[in-house]
């Protein structure tokens, strides 16, 4: 392994120290956790044994009901019943219960009239007469429906529960009702045995008496009366625990209630809390096995990984001096599959932007001075605005940067944010005779809006003064590229890859946001002074584009810049992110030969010169550039937008290899 520098000695030393310390500490929090894993486990078992018991029960009541419904329903019942109930035939009615009874397979079957007078009951022939119609269960079918709920029986032994059915016997859908039939099925132990089988669960079935106590009724389990006391005066489900002779145990508890929702009796599905985290603590003592095992071999691990890491950090740490010494050519580690390999390759990454950005400082610091463009500005023209005017009663107009075919532009103070902001008014012709030009163009701002990048002058807010619209944006100084290029001339190579590297990266995310620019022009580029490019006017260029009841042409500036324009784009069509494509394309045609892709006397000339003529060469304009420098622009400016660039990350990658 080596001798370890200071470096990976202080890096072996915190990592033995943090894995014993990790080890230590899970010693004495496992035991804690595990038990926690398993309370929150045994919980949801509870849960999922109390919700089988219930969703069994309310099968079994339904079953029930649905061969309650079908045979109340057959004629020759229906008969029997009418006539017996016309007739006063106890008997023949009480025959009829019995042979329901058996049909249903039930514990027993009553029949009640109309008003629910108990006619028969085979369960106890002798009862007639009772007035049964108070209770819900009957109350509810004389009305038409069939019900079901608890059944309480009282028994020598103690109440019994049955689940219960009424069915009206109707001669028709809209007939009333000629009497009732109710049906049950008792739980008794063997539906206890039932369900135990299914759940793997203790199980007890409980009523409660006329204080709320509960009272044991039947189940699998011999339940001592600590534990039915802990079933309290609650009758919602819940969770109770109980200890007894040395076995603890843990139990879902559910309600069965009666037709009116009344809770009359309920169960509990108990489980045993040493059967239940026995897995657990198996696993507990496997883990910690497990643990000190990793201890020693994290130990060696570490030490082997110090020297590892150390060696190209320090290759980094000598890289950073020289670069801070301006030295952009300092060799780096080599980059390798692991973090300190994308490190490395985030470094060189971050030194060559560092290099582009100090060529393009440098190419604005040399010759003829490049002057400078505040965000947003274009040619000079008379303001509309006198400087001092206060909009919205914020916004302090303070110096008249420029107009264009969209509007003025100002440097301005937000007075309540107490910063220096560009304010745009925009023309009136955009919104002119246009009911819903707010609300679109605020749809436009909000979308500006989700692109945060260093790439892109942020858009902040629209407002309107005097019928006047105007938005606030990021105030920026710099150069625009198209001054840059007037004054300059071509750019050299590796300039121009700079600036449209930048203004890819900038598209690369607006696009991913679903935003496109729609006027990407060298007017609407900004480099500042430490050589970042700025894209302008995000969320302007669609509203000159949809406002199709304004002119191309105002004042002798184009709305839309149709020297940039992709074909689609002056036609109307619907359009996609690869307008910006071509666009870009045209900026970088311009920034390396110094003319434009098309030169007309006119704006409807340069129109069908776009649509009509092709696009010339770029290496027959400029031959003295690379293939690859010519197939990246001619593959932007095809006027067959399936034959550019897919996406700005695609044309990006092109160019980053044109510099490699």
């Amino acid at each position: 392994m080596g001798r370890l520098s200071p470096l990976g000695l202080r890096i072996f030393a915190l990592s033995g120290l943090t894995i014993a310390a990790a080890v230590g500490v899970t010693f004495l929090v496992i035991q804690s956790v595990s038990r926690q894993v398993v309370g929150r486990s045994i919980g949801r078992s509870l849960i999922a044994t109390q919700a089988s018991i219930q969703d069994k029960l309310e099968a079994r009541s339904r079953a029930l009901r649905a061969g309650a419904e079908r045979l109340a329903a057959v004629p020759s019942y229906l008969a029997g019943v009418e006539q017996g109930l016309a007739a006063g035939d106890r008997g023949s009615l009480l025959d009829l219960a019995d042979e329901l009874r058996r049909q249903l397979e039930a514990d027993w079957a009553l029949i009640t009239d109309a008003g629910g007078i108990l006619e028969a009951w085979s369960d106890h022939p002798d009862r007639v007469g009772i007035d049964l119609s108070p209770g819900a269960l009957i109350g509810l079918a004389m009305q038409g429906a069939s019900t079901e709920g608890v059944w309480l029986e009282p028994s020598d032994s103690g109440e019994r529960i049955y689940q219960a059915v009424a069915v009206p016997f109707r001669l028709g859908p809209d007939r009333v009702p000629l009497g009732i039939l109710v049906a049950a099925l008792g739980v008794d132990s063997g539906l206890a045995a039932a369900l135990k089988r299914n759940t793997d669960s203790e199980v007890l079935f409980f009523t409660r008496d006329t204080a709320g106590a509960p009272v044991a009724n039947t189940g699998t389990i011999s339940v001592a009366a600590d534990l039915i006391a802990a079933l309290g005066a609650d009758t919602a489900p819940g969770r109770v625990t109980v200890e007894r002779d040395g076995v603890r145990w843990v139990g879902g508890v559910g309600v069965l209630r009666s037709a009116a929702g009344t809770p009359l009796a309920g169960f509990v599905g108990l489980r045993s809390w040493a059967e239940e985290i026995a897995p657990f603590e198996r696993l507990r003592y496997t883990v910690i096995g497990s643990l000190v095992v990793a201890l020693a071999l994290a130990l060696a691990a570490s030490a082997w990984l110090a020297t590892r890491i150390t060696k190209p950090v320090r290759g980094l740490v000598a890289a950073t001096r020289r670069i801070e010494q301006g030295d952009f050519e300092a060799p780096l580690p080599p980059v390798t599959r692991d973090e300190i390999g994308e490190l490395t390759r985030a470094f060189g990454q971050m030194v060559a932007e560092l290099k582009e950005k100090q060529r393009l400082v440098d190419f604005l610091s040399a010759g003829p001075p490049a002057g400078s463009t505040p965000t947003g500005a274009g040619d000079v023209a008379l303001s509309a605005l006198d400087v001092g005017t206060v909009l919205a009663g914020r916004y302090e107009l303070r110096e008249h940067l420029g107009s264009g075919g969209m509007g003025v532009v100002y440097r301005a103070f937000d007075r309540e944010l107490s910063e220096t902001v560009a304010l745009k008014t925009l023309h009136p012709a955009l919104h002119a005779n246009d009911p819903v030009f707010l609300e679109r163009f605020k749809q436009e701002i909000r979308l500006a809006r989700r692109i945060t990048h260093r790439n892109v002058v942020r858009t902040h807010d629209l407002g309107e003064h005097a019928g006047i619209y105007f938005i606030t944006m990021e105030y920026a100084e710099g150069t625009s590229l198209d001054r840059l290029i007037a004054r300059r001339g071509r750019l050299p190579l590796d300039v121009a890859l700079t600036v449209v590297k930048q203004l890819l990266r900038a598209l690369e995310v607006a696009h991913e946001a679903g935003v496109i620019h729609r006027d990407i022009k060298p007017g609407n580029l900004l480099v500042d002074p430490t050589g970042v490019v700025k894209v302008m006017d995000f969320g302007i260029a669609r509203l000159a584009e949809s406002g199709k009841n304004a002119a191309l042409t105002h004042a002798g500036s184009v709305v839309g810049s149709p020297d940039y324009m992709a074909p689609e784009q002056l036609l109307g069509e619907e359009v996609d992110h690869r307008v910006d494509i071509y666009a870009t394309g045209c900026v970088m045609f311009e920034a390396l030969s110094g003319r434009r892709v098309h030169d007309a006397p006119n704006v409807i000339a340069l129109i069908a010169r776009h649509l009509e003529e092709p696009v010339p060469s770029f290496a027959s304009v400029v031959p003295e550039l690379s293939g690859a420098v010519a197939a990246l622009v001619d593959r932007a400016l095809a006027k067959d937008r399936a034959a550019r660039w897919p996406t700005a990350g695609a044309m990006l990658a092109a160019a980053e290899a044109i510099e490699r």
